[in-house]
């Protein structure tokens, strides 16, 4: 079984980095489709499209893509660039925010301690995705790797992710009451698939995203019965 998702950016290569980063799994595990190379228009102001491509996600045991691993080096080059980035960057918003550590062999997390959080946040975490993806930008730009960076302010994202899915299985019984479907406001692409994934399994309803980009809603359907 596979997963299809959308995506936009500047160019095909900023889309498929926001897909990587959003989805949580390495570049070349992604099978791309570009639905449209965007144009950069005139003078770059009028007519300007965003590229935007369609990736496919295998899920299940089955679709796990075997690759090289990182080297045991790797992962210590890519927690010290990503840090010394990010520590940079809070330099210029906050003065007692502190940013520790913990690396897995593919993975790097920065964890953000101190100062006035919500600033690094934002509303609906939009902040902290924008300083995600512009480390994630720097590392990459300077180190080729599949390790991939995530960062996190005061434990957000594991509040986050226990709040949506919370919501999901609540609306997921709800429509699986009533028989109707039920719209969750837009959100990020890692939000939808939080819900995406906490009712993939959910007996008796199915989800969907529907419309673009930032206005990108998720919808939880019954399935239908059959006569």
């Amino acid at each position: 079984m596979t997963s299809a998702y959308e995506f936009e950016g500047k160019t095909k290569e900023e889309a498929i980095i926001k897909a990587s980063d959003a989805l949580g799994v390495s570049e070349d595990q992604l099978d791309v489709e570009v639905l449209s190379y965007g144009s950069t228009g005139i003078f770059g102001l009028v007519g300007v499209k965003k590229a935007k491509i369609k990736v496919t996600l295998p899920e299940g045991p089955e679709a796990v893509i075997k690759e090289q691993p990182p080297s045991a080096e790797e992962p210590e080059e890519v927690a010290a660039l990503a840090k010394g980035a990010l520590e940079k960057i809070i330099s210029f918003i906050l003065d007692d925010a502190t940013v520790s550590i913990q690396t897995k062999p593919d993975r790097v997390r920065l964890k953000v301690e101190g100062g006035n959080s919500a600033l690094l946040i934002g509303k609906h975490g939009r902040t902290l995705d924008a300083l995600q993806y512009i480390v994630h930008r720097i590392v990459h730009k300077k180190q080729k790797t599949r390790v991939r960076v995530t960062i996190d302010v005061e434990g957000y994202r594991d509040r986050r992710k226990a709040s949506l899915t919370q919501l999901a299985l609540r609306l997921g019984e709800k429509v699986k009451r009533s028989g109707r479907p039920a719209t969750i406001s837009p959100m990020n692409a890692y939000d939808r698939r939080i819900i995406h994934v906490a009712l993939k399994d959910h007996a008796g309803v199915r989800t969907q995203s529907t419309g673009t980009e930032s206005l990108r809603k998720l919808v939880i359907y019954p399935h239908r019965k059959h006569k």
